[in-house]
């Protein structure tokens, strides 16, 4: 038997994990607008324009922090 069948994820911060959604949302949104009007995610330079773009569409809609604690966790479970 495999170790790793014995572990679950355990989420530890719930206000993190209510958001997940909306924040997929925003960056998938400014991802395709910015693709359809050209810009290249696989050169380097539009690869940083994009990251640019994106990161500042998400402090628009987002507060955003450093980490302090993880999000989440692998526990063990018992059988």
């Amino acid at each position: 038997m495999n170790n790793d069948e014995n572990l679950e994820l355990e989420r530890l911060d719930p206000e993190s994990e209510a958001c997940f959604q909306a924040l997929a949302a925003r960056i998938a949104e400014e991802l395709t607008a910015r693709i359809a009007i050209g810009y290249d995610p696989t050169s380097p330079i539009g690869c940083e324009k994009l990251s640019g773009l994106i990161a500042d569409a998400v402090l628009d809609m987002f507060v955003v922090r450093q980490r302090t604690v993880p999000r989440y966790r692998w526990t063990r479970t018992t059988l």
